[in-house]
């Protein structure tokens, strides 16, 4: 059935993050990221979507799964797509995510052997590379201080091409007090630095270790001097800063690639 003036008012303020917070609910649009929020089996509230953008074997395979699972469907017209969407050029659909609430992260309980934690990254851009880059190299729980930004952000959910919804994603953290609780539990604390820490050719893993990533822009936000074990430096310097992202694949790749 078409969607009422109210019902897209209503949609649209999740654009805005203190809607988000507020329904515990955020958009996520087009095909693959509706496709890999389908196979995830996240908590999909209702679809919107375009007809005529929707008419192809791949859109309706879509929406016959959306249909199957009982998710609503409501019809679009054009203006009301682009009101909701923040892409220049959007396909067919939108629909409503539900947040995922995680437990709180437990480092006792934790038997991975690798969590990445990201302190201060302010690019939402470089946080959903993150997340696809940590799925790649098999990392499983990742952990976000509260400075960190907003997971739900629409550019973090686009940029991680759906890996979003296959992670364990702890946020708004006290990294300080995490990283404590990590030691005491018997983790290995690496942080990543631009500069003075051991090079990242020569670390392998521990078995349990907890990475921890900052901004390009401003390095780490939260003081972990009091419980590091070990500062990582990659190698290089023929630019003012690696790129966060960049900086992340680097050291995933180098603790979880077992040596030659």
């Amino acid at each position: 059935m078409p969607i009422s003036k109210q019902q897209l008012a209503e949609l649209r303020r999740l654009r805005q993050k203190k809607y988000r917070e507020q329904e515990q609910a955020c958009l996520i649009e087009g095909i693959r990221l509706c496709e890999e929020a389908v196979r995830a089996e996240v908590g999909l509230v209702r679809a919107c979507y375009l007809p005529e953008e929707m008419r192809n074997k791949r859109s309706q395979t879509l929406l016959q799964e959306l249909r199957r699972r009982g998710v609503p469907l409501e019809i679009l017209t054009a203006p009301a797509l682009a009101a909701l969407t923040e892409t220049t050029t959007p396909q067919g659909i939108v629909a409503v995510l539900r947040k995922t609430r995680m437990a709180e992260f437990d480092p006792q309980r934790c038997n991975e052997p690798l969590v990445l934690a990201i302190d201060g990254l302010a690019d939402p851009g470089n946080l959903g590379t993150i997340l696809r880059t940590a799925e790649w190299f098999g990392v499983r729980t990742l952990l976000l201080s509260r400075e960190t930004v907003e997971l739900y952000n629409p550019k973090v959910i686009r940029s991680s091409m759906g890996s979003l919804f296959r992670l364990r994603i702890h946020e708004g953290l006290d990294l300080l007090e995490t990283a404590r609780m990590a030691r005491t539990a018997g983790w290995r604390l690496l942080t990543a630095e631009a500069g003075g820490g051991a090079s990242a050719r020569a670390i392998t893993a521990s078995g349990h270790d907890l990475l921890v990533i900052g901004s390009e822009a401003h390095g780490l936000r939260t003081p972990l001097h009091e419980v590091v074990d070990q500062r990582v430096t990659i190698p290089g310097g023929g630019a003012e800063s690696l790129n966060a992202a960049i900086a992340a694949a680097i050291l995933l790749y180098q603790l979880t690639t077992p040596p030659l």
